[in-house]
């Protein structure tokens, strides 16, 4: 932790500065009440309190922002109830207040993974906003239409089953609003935007089950009747006798068609039998050079679609590349714009060093470059690189390689930089990449007092 007076580096438990006697009460009072609301809002989110379990969250952000367990923790939320870029922000955040062990970078591992459900959720996003944008027009058939895109894409919206809810309720539809609602309290139970619907809806209409149920009762208390009441006997069966003169008269009506058949209708059966055989050859050879026609048309119809597939998974495959880089780009920027609202002006210009306003493509993305890229001069690396050395000093070695490395980003060849990344290595224990470093410092200049320390440096790892 920082002393807020002097901003010196102190232990987590020192009580009093050593430096400028600045007493510490008031950071351990705050950290200890962050701590608390986390604990609340855990116990809110595992009764599926989401939102209460936000306002909570956010609540102990307040007291101490470096708090990553509450921010980690508020970053599930938001993807459980289909926020998933909010939840991004957090995590990104969290990793960048502790890199090392932070199970923030996880949970962006396993979204940058899923570049397929990435891309759902921005077309879900997308999708809300013009609903909600055609819901405030006053065309709600069209926002109705688009909701239902969006929450069949993102069951988890719950912003997006909300203004479903709301425009069922506009329309008199009460049954799809309830069950709308009804799915949001599985989600989130105690959503106070849900349960206020649901108190307007009120007693405005009754569940369909309820009528069924009642019409199942009445006809189970009504008197059983007797199934055979209308049933009558009937006569005693008596079977004929049987008689021989119909079965002469059948055969002798057999052999009289026998007869006709051969005199009469033999012949012309023979002739249109030929004749039907010419015309089904003719038909068959048509029929065959038409399927071979087909055949033909379908074999270049499949070419041309397998092209078209192959182009389209081309374009895909840039798709996605633009899009990562597209990613990389604005959590950069995104980082850029947390230091510069905390003030660390230089710490958000190296952030986005590398970058120009030509790299991003919306208005809003250039605005936020042109207000935290900053020139950086001789004397801000100069800056830069005396706050590196001093948590060197102290011990901190991840934090100094950080900022060292920042100040090499800038200048490649400075000396003291490149002495004291070799100094983190070789504290490190990895005295392989830090002899690589102290020669470095000897191939830009051997005459200079660092290059004297470099090489006595080398002598003592053993070269």
């Amino acid at each position: 932790m920082k002393c807020p007076r002097c901003d010196a580096n102190l232990a987590d438990d020192t009580e009093v500065c050593n430096f400028c006697g600045q007493g510490l009460d008031m950071i351990h009072y705050a950290r200890r009440m962050s701590n608390a609301y986390y604990n609340l809002g855990l116990e809110k989110a595992r009764v599926r309190d989401l939102s209460g379990a936000v306002l909570v969250l956010k609540r102990s952000l307040e007291f101490n922002k470096c708090n990553t367990n509450a921010r980690n923790l508020l970053g599930l939320i938001y993807n459980e109830m289909g926020e998933t870029v909010a939840a991004l922000s957090e995590w990104v955040l969290s990793r960048y207040l502790e890199p090392e062990d932070n199970r923030a970078e996880y949970y962006i591992g396993v979204v940058r993974r899923n570049q397929g459900a990435l891309d759902t959720i921005n077309q879900t996003i997308k999708k809300y906003n013009s609903a909600l944008s055609a819901a405030k027009s006053g065309n709600e058939d069209l926002a109705v239409i688009q909701l239902k895109k969006v929450v069949s894409l993102n069951p988890k919206f719950v912003r997006a089953h909300q203004l479903l809810a709301l425009l069922y309720m506009k329309a008199s539809d009460y049954p799809k609003a309830v069950k709308c609602l009804k799915w949001v309290r599985k989600i989130d139970f105690n959503n106070t935007t849900t349960l206020r619907y649901m108190q307007e809806i009120g007693e405005k209409f009754t569940e369909p089950g309820k009528g069924r149920d009642n019409a199942a009762r009445a006809y189970r208390q009504q008197p059983k009747k007797d199934t055979l009441a209308n049933v009558r006997p009937v006569g005693a069966y008596k079977e004929e006798k049987r008689h021989w003169m119909p079965a002469v008269n059948v055969i002798i009506g057999i052999m009289i068609g026998l007869i006709v058949s051969f005199v009469l209708i033999r012949p012309t059966l023979k002739g249109n039998l030929a004749s039907n055989n010419s015309e089904s050859i003719a038909e068959n050879n048509q029929m065959l050079s038409v399927k071979e026609a087909e055949i033909s048309a379908l074999q270049q119809e499949r070419d041309q679609e397998k092209e078209n597939a192959d182009k389209l998974q081309k374009k895909l495959d840039e798709e996605k590349n633009t899009n990562k880089e597209k990613l990389e780009k604005s959590q950069k920027l995104l980082l850029a714009v947390k230091y510069y609202t905390d003030g660390d002006l230089m710490l958000a210009a190296t952030t986005v060093n590398g970058y120009t306003e030509a790299d991003f493509e919306s208005e809003e993305e250039k605005a936020l470059f042109q207000t935290v890229s900053k020139k950086l001069t001789s004397q801000d690396v100069r800056t830069l690189f005396e706050e590196g050395r001093n948590l060197f000093n102290t011990g901190k070695y991840d934090e100094a390689e950080r900022l060292l490395t920042q100040v090499l980003s800038i200048e490649p060849e400075n000396q003291d930089a490149l002495y004291f990344m070799g100094r983190v290595y070789h504290q490190r224990g990895k005295k392989k990449t830090a002899k690589e470093y102290y020669q470095k410092v000897l191939d830009v200049d051997d005459t200079t007092g660092r290059a004297a320390e470099a090489r006595s440096r080398i002598s003592q790892l053993g070269e």
